[in-house]
């Protein structure tokens, strides 16, 4: 399981030609100190590349796994997540259970959403919609066996 999932996405006008990560990242704090959690960093580049670096919960790193997303891929998906809202709504009552267990998503290194189990926080349909779309083009070729 993730504890820690960044999604970065940069400025249109940076893209170039998909390929080899060539464009400096944004770079991210680390995850949370003492947490005993296997963690995940997904980074989505310029250029179009992706990045995910692993790291057990003893905090070893696993093989880094990496892909490109074409043009008009990388075009759609940076578009809707510049373009969504990001709009968070606080539920009035919602359950109690803790967990050390959290997703943040991270914009042009700004922080839009922190995802916890029973916060009672959402995102807005359009902005959920933008995450969900994002995701599903690099987590399924990143959690492919070699």
């Amino acid at each position: 399981m993730q504890i820690c999932k960044l999604l970065a996405a940069c400025s249109l006008a940076c893209a170039s030609i998909a390929g080899p990560a060539t464009a400096a990242p944004d770079t991210r704090p680390a995850p949370r100190a003492g947490a005993k959690l296997p963690t995940s960093t997904v980074k989505i580049f310029a250029s179009g590349a992706w990045t995910r670096d692993e790291t057990d919960a003893d905090g070893n790193a696993l093989p880094q796994t990496s892909g490109c997303l074409a043009k008009p891929e990388l075009k759609q998906v940076a578009g809707s997540l510049h373009s969504a809202p990001w709009k968070v709504t606080t539920a009035r009552i919602k359950c109690m259970a803790v967990s050390p267990q959290f997703t943040e998503y991270h914009i042009d290194g700004k922080l839009v959403f922190t995802q916890r189990l029973c916060s009672g926080q959402s995102l807005d349909a359009r902005s959920q919609a933008a995450l969900d779309a994002a995701t599903k083009r690099v987590e399924p070729a990143a959690t492919k066996s070699p």
